[in-house]
């Protein structure tokens, strides 16, 4: 028995001997040029583009035979700027050994080594991988024979000859394809450049690593990738179906991804079919963004993508962002001049605070100082508007949120939105939303080609303490209304021009919110805290005490907009029993300058110097940094009149000076015009106890001069104790 093992123990080495010699003598006796010039050939009868092989072909003889070839070189058009379209400094192949040592070619690994890819499209819309020599069925077909020719002593020849023949259906690309056997494939330190000719955009490509294997032709491939596209890292791995299923065009392949590109992570698992004719896919897909990624909130996707080279459908079955659960359906057609895109998206619940900048999961926005303190600045970008984006598509969207939190204490139900974009002209009607208890319809149009914008807003049985809840009544010392409230909000504004500061100073039209007769509580107002309102309250020192709850008998806040400026022609009005105010000024749209004058009034029995000494403010600067002043000669006026005429000059200049009607004033020329009683009529009394002070302050002459500046400077002082 022992001598029996030792017998075979010989013959195999005889045997392994021998087949090593065999396979070093097939080796050394393949003609490497004959086939370099069968690969150009080939090449141009593909292609009818020139390759040149112009380095040296090396055959290596070791365990894993390996074939080099340097320099090779495959010619883009004439017309391109890059004469040359690939470019691969060193290409390798390593031949799996057993099959050689039977006479069969069989490649386990190609390995590219620098290569460059230089693709290039015309202004005319050539492309130079359209290749201009097109390969006819008649040479697919002698392409696919010398294939097979090659390949006739490959142990599975038979089902390659099956292969080609399936794949000279498909085309020239499948017929090349069917023969390929390699195992791996890997391509390190390679450049792929697009330009644009048309639109002189470049797009670089660099592949750091890339790795395909596949261990026969029936075997799943899979690939691993390291790429760099325009400074941007993408990097991932991908499980395809085998190449046999690949060449079946008919039948759906196998396509799993997970990647990370543009700092998103990707997975998608599904099929792509007709990959070689016209390619159609079906996806599911989990698209997951980190919150301040290319300055977004956080947001998670999961829609299932399918469709083909023409349209495209995501069914949304997870839209998270920054927590908000949005659904539904988007689609795009390419068959059109213009792409078609339809949306229909819905949420139960969208919290627009979640979007702010100190969220966690919101956008991470850089901080930007667009308001200089108390200097007028440039506060609209003269920057081009974007009209070119809706004249690139046409569009129809509808959108649906049940509830839409605008902050923490304003709400609004039943947003419904219907979109339509056609040849850059965008037309959104309706938009509803129940707001405040009542409803807001309005309409929005956006021109492109004439780059002109018009908006329109009406509402309905809004109230006012269901705008806000700061305006609803909790406790004893909160701000609100107790009763009442009714409120009606207008606006109608047009404007043009081809950047956001020419849109700002060709803006027109009108803005107006009115509130009727109500019954409102004195006390704190906790959202409006620190703001200019606030002071401005302050400084009249309304006794709160005094007057708990105040008898509203309207509001107004009336501005028009024209030449990049929003007028207040005593449009800012809040008549009520205790106090009357109005206020006239403007607010410089571009640099955000303010000129203001406020003028509050106490009814006459409340009224005394100090009341009458608040009412002449002066406010300027900017919305960011108010100043807040004291109308001198006004202030000056009624000490002189007091001193000269007595305490009853302070009543007679309530009556003349104060607005008997002063909602009605600031509603003049708007759409409710008609909706407050005119002021009544000052008495002749009055106006000539302030028309003889007014004298009386003229006639002061030199002889008061010092007694004047003295008073001047009292009021200061008085001023600076508010």
């Amino acid at each position: 028995m022992k001598k029996f093992f030792k017998i075979i123990g010989v013959l195999l080495l005889v045997l392994i001997a021998g087949a090593v010699g065999g396979g070093y003598y097939f080796l050394k006796t393949f003609d490497l040029n004959k086939y370099k010039s069968y690969a150009e050939n080939l090449a141009f009868k593909e292609t009818g583009r020139k390759l040149a092989i112009n380095g040296d072909a090396d055959l290596g003889i070791s365990l894993i035979p390996t074939l080099i070839v340097n320099d090779v070189e495959l010619a883009n058009p004439s017309w391109a700027k890059q004469p040359q379209m690939v470019k691969i400094k060193q290409l390798e192949l390593k031949f799996a050994l057993l099959p050689l040592l039977r006479k069969e070619v069989m490649i386990d690994t190609v390995a590219l080594v620098q290569p460059e890819i230089y693709l290039e499209q015309s202004a005319d819309g050539k492309a130079s991988w359209d290749f201009s020599k097109p390969v006819d069925a008649s040479a697919a077909k002698e392409v696919a024979a010398e294939k097979v020719e090659i390949l006739a002593q490959v142990k599975n020849a038979e089902d390659i000859r099956k292969n080609v023949a399936k794949a000279e259906e498909v085309g020239p690309a499948a017929a090349v394809l069917a023969g390929f056997a390699a195992k791996n494939v890997s391509i390190e330190n390679g450049v792929v450049q697009f330009n644009d000719q048309k639109s002189k955009q470049v797009t670089n490509v660099k592949i750091n690593n890339f790795e395909l294997s596949a261990d026969s032709l029936d075997d799943p491939i899979t690939a691993a990738f390291d790429v760099v596209y325009d400074n941007q890292k993408l990097k991932g791995q991908t499980t395809l179906g085998s190449i046999n299923q690949f060449l079946a065009a008919d039948k759906p392949f196998p396509v799993k991804l997970s990647a990370t590109a543009f700092g998103v992570n990707v997975n998608a698992d599904g099929t792509v079919s007709n990959v070689l004719k016209t390619l159609e896919f079906a996806v599911n897909a989990n698209v997951y963004n980190p919150a301040g990624n290319m300055n977004a909130p956080e947001t998670t996707l999961v829609a299932k993508v399918s469709g083909d080279a023409k349209k495209v459908k995501a069914d949304i079955s997870t839209l998270n962002v920054a927590n908000n659960l949005v659904k539904g359906t988007v689609s795009a057609d390419m068959n059109g001049k213009k792409p078609m895109i339809n949306a229909n998206l819905s949420s139960d619940r969208f919290d627009l605070t979640s979007l702010n900048p100190a969220q966690p999961l919101a956008w991470n926005l850089p901080e930007v100082n667009f308001i200089s303190t108390a200097q007028a600045s440039q506060l609209v970008p003269n920057t081009p508007v974007p009209y070119a984006a809706l004249m690139a598509v046409n569009a129809n969207a509808v959108v649906n949120i049940k509830q839409l939190i605008i902050d923490q204490g304003m709400t609004a139900d039943n947003v419904s939105l219907t979109a339509k974009l056609n040849n850059g002209v965008l037309n959104v009607s309706p938009l509803k939303l129940d707001f405040g208890g009542g409803e807001i319809d309005a309409v929005l149009t956006v021109n492109a080609p004439a780059q002109q914008i018009t908006a329109k807003l009406n509402s309905q049985n809004v109230l006012l303490q269901n705008l806000h809840k700061e305006f609803q009544v909790t406790g004893a010392n909160d701000f609100g209304v107790k009763s009442g409230g009714q409120t009606q909000i207008m606006a109608n504004l047009t404007t043009g021009g081809a950047t956001y500061r020419q849109l700002v100073q060709n803006l027109s039209g009108q803005l107006a919110a009115v509130v009727d007769k109500s019954v409102m509580q004195a006390g704190s107002l906790k959202f409006m805290t620190g703001n200019i309102l606030t002071q401005i309250l302050g400084m009249i020192n309304l006794n709160v005490s005094k007057n708990p709850e105040i008898d509203l008998q309207c509001a107004v806040v009336r501005a028009d907009f024209a030449k990049g400026k929003a007028n207040f022609p005593q449009s800012i009005a809040v008549q009520s029993n205790q106090i009357t105010l109005v206020s006239n000024g403007a607010v410089n749209l571009v640099n955000d300058k303010i000129d203001f004058t406020v003028t509050p009034t106490m009814s006459i029995k409340d009224a005394g110097v100090m009341q009458a000494l608040s009412s002449f403010i002066k406010v300027g600067g900017t919305l960011q940094s108010p100043k807040i002043a004291l109308d001198e000669k006004q202030a000056l006026q009624t000490l002189v009149g007091v001193a000269t005429t007595g305490p009853a000059f302070l009543g007679a200049q309530l009556v003349t000076e104060s607005n008997s009607a002063p909602c009605w004033t600031a509603l003049q020329g708007t759409p409710y015009a008609n909706r407050f009683p005119a002021p009544s009529k000052t008495s002749t009394v009055a106006k000539d106890v302030v028309s003889d002070t007014k004298d009386a302050v003229k006639s002061t002459g030199k002889a008061l001069e010092k007694s004047v500046r003295d008073i001047r400077d009292g009021v200061k002082d008085l001023f600076k104790s508010f």
